[in-house]
C-alpha cells in the first residue's frame, strides 16, 4: 500500500471513529464514493476496532492498521505451510480468513490466521488456542469441519472448510428470507448448539456473522474465538479443557450478549439460547430488538427494556405469529432460568411450528402465510387486516353473519329442552346430580380449568374424566360433617382457610407469568391451605417443599410456615419448571406432574413413551393413558396427583355446586395479571 493510499484510509477511518456507529455507514458512503475497496478496507478496520473496543480491551488497531492492511497485501500468492493463499475472505480485530488451497488433497479451505505481529498479545493467542482446542472437538453437520490446527513460521492457523455460500447476516441484508428458510436455519443452528453444549462448549458469540448457509441449505456455525470450555461431566471427553473466562471480563458482540453476560458474570449455555433469540427477531423483524446509538446504550436496553413487538403488535391476532413470538419471546427472557433450558427444547418448539405451518393447521391467514412468505411481509399482515375491505366483501360478510345467525337460532330452538335439563343439572348440588350428569359436570369444568391453564388444552377422554370425578367425588363425601372420617375436615372449612392467602398466592404467580389457577389450587392439593402443615418426609408449608429445597429458592427453614415467602419461592420453582417442560395448557399438566415426581422423572417417562409411540402427545394425560407401561411409582401415586388438582380447582370454582358459601378462589386473585 503506498503512502499516499494509506493517508487515505487513515482520514476515513479517523472520521467514522468520531461518528457514532448509526452515523458511520452513511459517512463511509459519502467518503468512499466509488471506491469499493477503500470502504472494504475502512469498514474492516472499524469492525476490528469495535471488537477490540474500550468494553472489551484496549484498542491496538490505531497504531496496527497500516501493518494490517500492508499484511494482507503481503500474504497473497504466498504460502502457509502447505497451504497456498488466494484472497482474503474475511476478518476482523483478532484474526484474519483467507481462501486457500490445500495441493495435498486438492481442496479449498478457510485459513484463519492470527497475524505475527499479535501474537506477542498474550490474550489474543489464548482466545485463538481456544478457538482451535473448542473448534476442533467438535464433529457435527451444522459445526464448521476444522482440518488442522498449525505453525508455520511463526504464524498460528486453523484450516477448516470453505464454506460456498453466504453469511445469515448477508441473507438478512438481501431481504430475500423466507419465514420458511428463517425457521429452518433457527432448527439447525439449535441442532449444533445441542452438539456444542453435549461436548461442555459455549459458542457466546452467536451473531449473523458466524452463522453461514451453503448453497445446498445446510447451516454451519462458525468461530468459537471466544468459547468457554465447560468442566468435563461424566460423559463429556477428558480431552476437553477447562477454560474459564474471568468474571467481569466482557466477551463478546454487545448487540448479541445475554444479559448474564453483560454483565460479566459466569455463564451457561443458555446464554447461546439468548444470542439464538436475537438472531431469530432479526431474521424475522429484519432489525435488532436491543440496540442503542451507543454500546451502553445497548447494555441499558439488554438489562432493563423489553423487546418491541415482533410482528408490530402483540399478542398478535393470528395464532402462527403469535407461536412464534412465544418462541422468541421466551428465549428472549431476562432470566436464565425462565428461558428455554437446552437448544434441543428451543428446536422442538421450531419443528412444530414448522410442521404446523406446512399442514396449514396454525394460521388464520392460511392463504397468506405459508412457508414461501418473504419474513418482510409479516410486519404488515395486521396493516393489511385493518385496511377498509371491498364493497363486494362486505356483503359476502353481511350475507355471513345474517345465516350464521338464523343457523344458530335454529339450534337454539331444536335444543331447547335438552340444554335446559342439562343446565337444571349443572346448576343444582353435586351431590343430587344422577351419575351421567356428574359425568357431563366434570367434563365442562375440566375443559374450563384447563382453558385457565393456557392455551391448547387437551381434549379427555372417559376414562381421563372418571379420574377426575373420582377425586370430586372423594371430596364432595366431606360436604356432611357428620360423615367425616377420623382426622377429616369438612370442605368448607378448607376452603375457607384459602381465602386471605389467595391475594398473596396470586401476585407472586403473576409476577412470574404462571397461570394463576395453578397457584390457587396447589395448595389444596398439597397442604389443605394449613400455612404450617408438615408430612411425614418433612415437607412443610403451604405447598410443601423439603428444607433443602426452599433454601434453594431463598427461604430458611424459619420461614417456611411464612406465605409470604413460600408463594415466591413456590412461583418460583414452577416458573424453572415450565421454563424445562413448556408453558401451553397441556405442558402445564406436565409442569404439575413433576412438581409430585420431578423433573427427571417427568422426561424419563416422556423417552420411554416415546420409544413406544413417537407421534404420542405431550401432556400428562397421554402418560396417564398409558400408565400401566409406567413404573409402579407413577401407577401408585403420580397418576392421581394431576386429577386430584382439576378436582380442587373445579371445586373452588363452583362454590354453589358444592355448598361452600363463598365465591370462586379466582374471584380473590383480582388485582393479579396471570393466564
Amino acid at each position: 500500500m503506498t503512502p499516499e493510499r494509506w493517508q487515505k484510509v487513515d482520514e476515513v477511518l479517523q472520521g467514522a471513529l468520531d461518528r457514532s456507529p448509526a452515523e458511520r455507514a452513511a459517512f463511509l458512503s459519502e467518503a468512499c464514493l466509488d471506491d469499493e475497496e477503500l470502504q472494504r478496507e475502512t469498514s474492516s478496520l472499524i469492525q476490528a476496532f469495535d471488537e477490540a473496543g474500550d468494553f472489551i480491551e484496549e484498542p491496538a488497531i490505531a497504531r496496527d492498521a497500516l501493518v494490517i492492511i500492508s499484511d494482507h497485501d503481503q500474504r497473497l500468492g504466498s504460502e502457509i505451510g502447505p497451504y497456498e493463499i488466494i484472497g482474503r475472505i474475511g476478518g476482523g480485530g483478532m484474526s484474519d480468513i483467507y481462501l486457500a488451497r490445500d495441493p495435498r488433497l486438492d481442496r479449498l479451505v478457510a485459513l484463519k490466521i492470527l497475524p505475527a505481529y499479535f501474537v506477542s498479545d498474550g490474550e489474543r493467542l489464548r482466545r485463538f488456542q481456544v478457538e482451535a482446542r473448542a473448534a476442533s472437538a467438535l464433529n457435527h453437520t451444522n459445526i464448521v469441519t476444522i482440518y488442522e490446527v498449525g505453525q508455520a513460521e511463526g504464524i498460528h492457523f486453523i484450516a477448516a472448510e470453505y464454506i460456498d455460500g453466504p453469511t445469515i447476516r448477508e441473507r438478512i441484508k438481501a431481504e430475500d428470507l423466507s419465514l420458511g428458510e428463517v425457521l429452518e436455519v433457527a432448527a439447525q443452528m439449535m441442532c449444533g448448539l445441542t452438539a456444542a453444549h453435549t461436548a461442555g462448549i459455549i459458542h457466546r458469540d452467536i451473531k449473523p456473522e458466524n452463522i453461514m448457509q451453503r448453497h445446498d441449505g445446510v447451516v454451519k456455525i462458525l468461530d468459537f474465538g471466544i468459547a468457554k470450555l465447560l468442566e468435563p461431566s461424566s460423559d463429556i471427553s477428558a480431552s476437553t479443557i477447562r477454560t474459564q473466562t474471568e468474571v467481569g471480563t466482557l466477551l463478546g458482540t454487545i448487540s448479541y450478549m445475554s444479559p448474564e453476560q453483560v454483565r460479566g458474570l459466569n455463564v451457561d449455555p443458555r446464554t447461546d439460547i439468548w444470542s439464538c433469540g436475537v438472531l431469530l427477531y432479526e431474521m424475522l423483524a429484519q432489525l435488532r430488538p436491543f440496540d442503542g446509538q451507543t454500546q451502553a446504550d445497548t447494555v441499558v436496553a439488554i438489562l432493563q427494556r423489553e423487546s418491541p413487538p415482533l410482528f408490530g403488535v402483540e399478542p398478535h391476532p393470528d395464532p402462527l405469529l403469535r407461536q412464534i413470538q412465544a418462541v422468541v419471546s421466551k428465549a428472549l427472557r431476562k432470566e436464565p432460568v425462565e428461558r428455554y433450558q437446552t437448544a434441543a427444547d428451543l428446536r422442538a418448539d421450531l419443528e412444530k411450528i414448522r410442521r404446523e405451518l406446512e399442514r396449514g393447521n396454525l394460521s388464520a391467514n392460511q392463504a397468506v402465510i405459508n412457508s414461501q412468505i418473504n419474513v418482510k411481509e409479516l410486519q404488515g399482515l395486521k396493516l393489511r387486516a385493518d385496511a377498509p375491505r371491498p364493497r363486494h366483501q362486505i356483503w359476502i360478510a353481511i350475507v355471513s353473519v345474517v345465516l350464521f345467525a338464523a343457523i344458530v337460532t335454529a339450534a337454539f330452538l331444536a335444543n331447547h329442552f335438552k340444554s335446559s335439563h342439562n343446565a337444571t343439572a349443572a346448576s343444582k348440588p353435586y351431590l343430587q346430580m344422577s351419575e351421567p350428569e356428574q359425568m357431563a359436570f366434570v367434563a365442562a369444568q375440566e375443559q374450563r380449568i384447563a382453558n385457565m391453564m393456557g392455551d391448547r388444552p387437551a381434549r379427555l377422554n372417559d376414562d381421563a374424566i372418571r379420574a377426575i370425578k373420582r377425586h370430586v367425588d372423594r371430596y364432595a363425601a366431606r360436604q356432611n360433617s357428620s360423615k367425616l372420617k377420623p382426622g377429616e375436615e369438612d370442605l368448607r372449612t378448607a376452603y375457607a382457610r384459602a381465602r386471605p392467602q389467595i391475594p398473596v398466592i396470586a401476585q407472586a404467580f403473576a409476577a412470574r407469568r404462571i397461570p394463576v389457577v395453578i397457584g390457587v389450587y396447589l395448595p389444596m392439593v398439597e397442604s389443605a391451605y394449613q400455612p404450617c402443615y408438615e408430612n411425614k418426609i418433612g415437607a412443610k408449608g403451604l405447598f410443601q417443599f423439603l428444607p433443602a429445597t426452599a433454601e434453594q429458592y431463598g427461604v430458611t427453614r424459619a420461614d417456611m410456615c411464612d406465605v409470604q415467602k413460600m408463594a415466591p419461592a413456590a412461583a418460583h420453582y414452577i416458573a424453572d419448571r415450565m421454563a424445562e417442560l413448556g408453558d401451553d395448557s397441556q405442558s402445564m399438566t406436565l409442569v404439575l406432574l413433576s412438581y409430585n415426581r420431578g423433573p427427571d422423572d417427568v422426561r424419563e417417562s416422556l423417552r420411554r413413551l416415546r420409544e413406544i409411540d413417537a407421534n404420542y402427545e405431550r401432556n400428562f394425560w397421554t402418560l396417564f393413558a398409558n400408565r400401566d407401561k409406567l413404573d409402579q411409582s407413577f401407577q401408585n401415586e403420580s397418576a392421581g396427583y394431576v386429577p386430584d388438582f382439576f378436582a380442587a380447582a373445579i371445586i373452588g370454582e363452583n362454590p354453589d355446586v358444592f355448598d361452600l358459601q363463598m365465591p370462586a378462589l379466582s374471584s380473590f386473585a383480582t388485582g393479579a395479571s396471570g393466564k
